[in-house]
């Protein structure tokens, strides 16, 4: 029987072609309208990269890695909003290419439905390697008996590493947003702080200092607070990722620590949600682990 993994692997096959159907479509292909001539600011080429990133995803994913299913978790979020933008941002495409990129972002959708349906699952199966196996059998298959160790309250805080693994990736982040702020002149004597759109960089020191207030009590194990960091974090994750094609950034530093910053986001999104996943050390240690990605 076909594992719980298999309809997520199936759809993240079917969305590297489509990748490459957007990027075809576009205009991008060898003596095309849009192979390196400057057209979409280069930009459509990218569909290709996502296609064979994606590809790569989907392999780890099939092999049962648990982080690259939260990874792609990730990226379904991302997919879900560039994918519409550059359908329409980047200026006039064929109207192929603009249902392509719509209908790629339709099946981002169901990747990150059906992809986080199995990322619950695996939080309450007693055997996640199983769960978590294209050749495996169905986690609703059976109903094993509960294990007393394991549904017993679970301690306050996490783990002394989880909570290491939080506090460094959220301060990474915080580095990155600091230093696209000092780079672009917001500094005493500086550049001026206004609230206008040319002068409103300095909202990322705003940004760090959320991260970092909300990360002080997430590495204490408070739920609220890992929860609100997860949001925070795709929030960011969201906001580095297209600030540059909003403001048509050019400036590679810029680019550079925008995308630094997105990463570092994503790292925050993932790690904290495994920990929430996980739980608890004692917790933890009796739970069968995966792969790590």
């Amino acid at each position: 029987m076909a594992g719980a993994l298999r309809p997520v692997v199936l759809l993240m096959l079917f969305a590297s072609v489509l990748f490459v159907v957007d990027g075809v479509l576009d205009g991008v292909y060898p003596g095309g309208p849009a192979w390196f001539t400057g057209r979409y600011n280069n930009l459509a080429e990218i569909s290709y990269v996502f296609a064979i990133l994606n590809t790569v995803v989907a392999i780890m994913v099939a092999r049962g890695s648990e982080r690259s299913l939260q990874s792609r978790i990730g990226l379904s979020v991302f997919f879900l909003i560039e994918r519409p933008v550059t359908a329409f941002a980047l200026g006039p495409k064929p109207i192929e290419s603009i249902v392509t990129h719509l209908a790629t972002a339709g099946v981002e959708l169901l990747i990150l439905v059906t992809a986080l349906r199995v990322w619950r699952l695996g939080n309450a199966a007693p055997d996640v390697d199983s769960l978590f196996s294209l050749e495996g059998s169905s986690p609703t298959s059976g109903k094993p008996e509960p294990d007393t160790d394991r549904t017993r309250a679970r301690p306050a805080g996490v783990a002394t590493r989880n909570a290491w693994l939080i506090g460094g990736v959220t301060l990474a982040l915080a580095l990155a947003l600091v230093a696209d702020g000092l780079y672009e002149g917001y500094v005493p004597g500086g550049k001026a702080w206004t609230t206008s759109s040319d002068g409103s960089g300095w909202i990322v020191y705003v940004f760090a200092a959320v991260a970092l207030a909300v990360a002080s009590r997430a590495v204490h194990g408070a739920r609220l607070a890992l929860r609100a960091l997860i949001g925070i974090a795709l929030v960011l994750f969201i906001e580095r990722s297209f600030t540059p094609f909003s403001m048509r950034e050019q400036d590679p530093i810029v680019l550079a620590l925008h995308a630094v910053g997105a990463f570092a986001s994503l790292a925050v999104a993932l790690v904290t949600a495994s920990v929430i996943r996980g739980g608890p050390a004692p917790r933890r240690a009796s739970v069968p682990k995966l792969e790590a990605a």
